[in-house]
């Protein structure tokens, strides 16, 4: 009987071993998939987390571009609406005095002296609603991309004398008479000369004088040019005026921007000057820029290719 329990005990031991292995191992193949389902799962979680991120940061940039572009719309739309008013008051003025000084010339007791006077107002207006109208022109030209440039041979030292001479007795009539109107010319050849277009060369330097005249009020403004090593002529307008910091520095070449902005403005004008001169000198294949300190005057620079004469 004993050896009976003996024989089955051996029997039923390897049997008991072999269904406790094989419940470990079924154990062991289910915990190793749940491990892995929940490692697939979270890999997949990650992913979905990243892309929500992802698709966060480009919405939260999209935000911030049409915010920013928003705003530069409502800055530009800011801006034409200024442009527009002070537009119109710029052409107003001059308009109301050629037709209030023309009404007064049909006073038959009028002077001599009086009817001279108020013709050459009439005439002042007129040329200062000519600068106007052509202003707007040139920059609608360039905006279409229709302007050209016509190079021929410019004399730069008798262009410089010439506007010497204009704007000495232009600030005579402008009560700045005590204002030293300085030139300094580095070819000391009357007929020292190069290819460039003479038009809007005079034009962007009757811009730089008239602005560095309009800002100062005592000192003097000296206009001149020197030679560079990369073959430039790099001219230059220099004034004792106001001065203007960085932040004014950074928009004066804008559309529409002016130094002195508001509805209180000390200094005319419609805001293109600049504008007009910088787009010029870029055309004419040179750079423009400026330095200033508020209370010590600016120096507008720019350069042009120095194309002699001699050369072609």
């Amino acid at each position: 009987m004993v050896d009976l329990i003996f024989i089955l005990l051996e029997v039923q031991i390897p049997v008991a071993l072999s269904v406790v292995i094989g419940f470990l191992a079924s154990l062991i193949l289910i915990s190793v998939a749940v491990i892995l389902w929940y490692l697939k799962v979270s890999r997949q979680k990650n992913q979905m987390i990243e892309l929500l991120k992802e698709q966060n940061r480009a919405t939260l940039l999209v935000q911030n571009e049409l915010k920013e572009a928003k705003e530069k719309a409502e800055e530009s739309d800011k801006l034409k609406t200024f442009f527009l008013a002070n537009m119109s008051h710029e052409i107003r003025t001059p308009l109301n005095a050629i037709m209030g000084f023309s009404s007064l010339l049909q006073d038959p007791y009028l002077s001599e002296n009086e009817r001279s006077q108020f013709v050459n107002l009439i005439h002042d207006n007129s040329n200062k609603l000519l600068d106007i109208m052509a202003e707007i022109f040139d920059i609608a030209q360039i905006e279409s991309g229709i302007i050209t440039m016509q190079f021929e041979p410019c004399q730069i030292n008798e262009l410089l004398m010439n506007l010497v001479t204009q704007f000495n007795i232009e600030k005579s009539l402008n009560s700045k008479a005590h204002i030293t109107l300085r030139v300094r010319r580095m070819n000391k050849d009357a007929a020292f000369s190069i290819l460039t277009d003479e038009h809007k060369l005079k034009q962007t330097l009757i811009n730089l004088i008239e602005n560095a005249l309009k800002y100062t009020e005592e000192g003097s403004v000296e206009i001149g040019y020197t030679f560079r090593e990369d073959n430039k002529v790099e001219f230059y307008v220099k004034d004792s005026g106001v001065g203007f910091n960085q932040e004014k520095l950074d928009i004066l070449f804008q559309r529409f921007r002016q130094f002195d902005e508001g509805h209180n403005r000390t200094f005319g004008g419609i805001g293109l000057g600049l504008t007009l001169s910088k787009k010029f000198v870029e055309l004419l294949g040179g750079e423009m820029w400026a330095e200033s300190e508020p209370g010590k005057g600016s120096t507008f620079y720019f350069t042009l290719p120095y194309k002699s004469i001699k050369n072609q």
